[in-house]
């Protein structure tokens, strides 16, 4: 954890096929954005000139999808411009899996488009897996800290808001998604990556180890649980190994 308690969202969940959902703890009392338990803050480092769409190198299940006459996987920066289907997104997220998120789904479905264009905007960076014009997971790179309160070294970033379809897991989404974050944060100078997963989900946490993260041995207890959250890193070089 780098900061003492920061608002965080963490790659919590895991199917069997080791496709991801998120799950959200907030601050009490603190001030948040839209969809996410994280305050915003319009400053970043991120280039404005960096590619709306990102290589996917990293295997896929683009064969099997062009079997079945799917139009071909791709990685979409999320902008402004987006933020039809990043709520839409969202929404999906909290609606599929409500108890792995601390977000309200009526709060959400309230905000103004206004709103939804500033989250797209950052500092967070969204990246969405499609086919074709259908957004069928994402993920965020948050190269910053969580409140200027609470700052990282210029080499870190965390991975936030991991998540795949129900309908689109089992099919390796997650590694392209995996591999354009990875991309983005050595671009940005910032290839020291973590993110944080409750300690009662092993099965989160043997995908993770399998991946190449390490527990970092950080661990901040869950208010009002008797669980924690443990930290795990990688280095954004070895994301692209795998």
């Amino acid at each position: 954890m780098l900061g003492p308690g920061p608002t965080i969202e963490h790659c919590d969940g895991m199917d069997e096929d080791g496709e991801a959902m998120m799950s959200t703890r907030a601050e009490p009392g603190r001030t948040t954005d839209m969809s996410t338990d994280t305050p915003t803050d319009p400053s970043t480092d991120m280039p404005t000139d960096a590619p709306t769409d990102m290589p996917t190198d990293a295997p896929t299940d683009a064969t099997a999808g062009a079997a079945r006459g799917e139009p071909p996987l791709h990685i979409h920066r999320v902008r402004a411009a987006d933020w039809a289907s990043h709520r839409e997104l969202r929404l999906a997220m909290l609606t599929a899996d409500p108890d792995a998120f601390w977000a309200d789904l009526d709060e959400a479905r309230a905000r103004t488009e206004q709103q939804w264009r500033e989250e797209a905007a950052g500092p967070r960076v969204h990246l969405q897996a499609r086919r074709g014009d259908e957004v069928v997971g994402g993920i965020a790179l948050l190269p910053a800290g969580y409140t200027p309160q609470h700052p990282i070294p210029e080499d870190c970033a965390h991975i936030v808001s991991l998540w795949v379809r129900p309908e689109a897991r089992g099919n390796g989404l997650s590694r392209p998604l995996f591999g354009a974050l990875a991309r983005l944060a050595i671009d940005l100078g910032r290839p020291d990556l973590r993110l944080d997963v409750d300690e009662s989900n092993l099965a989160a946490q043997r995908l993770y180890e399998r991946i190449g993260f390490e527990a970092t041995g950080a661990r901040d207890p869950r208010e009002g649980r008797s669980t924690a959250w443990v930290e795990y890193a990688i280095r954004a070089e070895r994301l692209l190994e795998n």
